[in-house]
């Protein structure tokens, strides 16, 4: 399951709690980053260069086993986050994950609040280590005033990834077939799109309305090439209509990957809302990157682009990204950096130019 904007790197073990049929499974880590933030341009002065982050992450799950086939499990996700309010971007302080997940021959079903079956299906970019091309916490440490999550306020006039994510972590209902010849298909059903991991504004007409999403999901072994493709499809009531697709290819080491998302608002929905900065509603936001691993390092560059359509608000990030497994339970990474941000009056004053470097040391049980 793909992770929600969040910093987790695990090793999970299972063992039993109980006799049998009941089992369960966990992660714990605690990651600590520090970044040096040098601004070349900037629409704000930043309020510190020197950030120091650390966030805990708890992953568990409860599973009764019915039989050989039939498995119902409760899953839950829990963050808590020391400094995610640097600037004015903000992931959030606390975030969570709790659902329930029912596996049979027929395929799976969840209900609860946890991401979409396009986002969970979604494939681009490699990811090195914990840090990933886009919705990444790269922005922690170089700010954009396209993104805004700071208390009751919540406004992105980008995408800030290529993947399907406008729900978040909403409450849904979700079912995915048995996988056929390396295929899965899933849909989802939301009743009310907003949630506090997601893109709506509490504030927006819309927040209350639901939405469908499809997605679909390949891997193949072609002629020692281990292809992985993503489709993804997303229709939310009175807000707008979404499109994403993803490729990665790995062969010996060498990872080679990227996506692009499309999001579209036509006369069914309510209008862009500059008030409500929901310009990320009529937008586009690609991503590329290649990684290479030998042995428990991985090494890898990332390039990340987002635009609104009918304004000039604009994120660029590249990203050079490098992770050492020293053990099983500790994790060392560097990642370096570069912003470009512009807003909607193409204001040179306003653009917020930078570089951030960034040094990680992950625990985990």
């Amino acid at each position: 399951m793909k992770q929600i904007s969040l910093i987790l790197l695990a090793v999970v073990f299972a063992k039993s709690a109980f006799s049998l049929p009941i089992e369960t499974e966990y992660a714990v880590s605690l990651n600590n980053t520090y970044g040096y933030t040098h601004y070349s341009e900037i629409k704000q002065k930043p309020n510190k260069q020197n950030n120091i982050n650390s966030s805990f992450n708890f992953y568990g799950r409860l599973s009764y086993i019915h039989n050989e086939i039939y498995q119902t499990s409760v899953i839950g996700y829990l963050m808590v986050d020391s400094a995610k309010e640097i600037e004015n971007y903000n992931q959030g302080k606390w975030g969570e994950e709790v659902y329930l997940l029912h596996e049979n021959p027929y395929g799976e079903i969840s209900i609860g609040q946890n991401s979409n079956v396009a986002y969970n299906f979604a494939v681009g970019a490699p990811i090195v280590g914990s840090w990933s091309a886009d919705n990444s916490d790269i922005a922690t440490f170089l700010t954009t005033s396209n993104w805004c999550k700071k208390g009751s306020r919540m406004s992105y006039k980008t995408l800030n990834t290529t993947y399907i994510n406008t729900d978040g972590a909403s409450p849904k209902i979700s079912y995915i077939t048995p996988q056929y010849k390396g295929m899965e298909f899933g849909i989802s059903y939301v009743p009310q799109t907003y949630s506090q991991s997601g893109l709506v504004s509490k504030y927006s007409d819309y927040k209350d309305k639901s939405a469908y999403i499809i997605g679909a999901y390949g891997n193949w072994d072609i002629k020692g090439f281990e292809v992985e493709t993503s489709m993804g499809f997303a229709d939310f009531q009175d807000n707008d209509k979404e499109y994403s697709v993803g490729m990665s290819i790995y062969r010996k080491g060498w990872t080679v990957g990227g996506s692009y998302r499309l999001t579209e608002a036509d006369k069914t929905h309510f209008s862009v809302n500059n008030i409500l900065s929901d310009t990320y509603r009529e937008g586009r936001a690609y991503n590329i990157g290649i990684k290479y691993e030998i042995g428990p390092f991985s090494s890898g560059i990332a390039y990340f682009d987002s635009k609104a359509k009918n304004q000039n608000n604009y994120d660029k990030i590249i990203s050079f990204s490098n992770s050492y497994e020293y053990n099983k339970y500790t994790t060392l990474s560097f990642t370096t950096a570069h912003l470009k941000s512009g807003d909607e009056y193409n204001d040179q004053n306003k653009t917020t130019r930078g570089y951030a470097f960034i040094l990680g040391l992950e625990f985990s049980l």
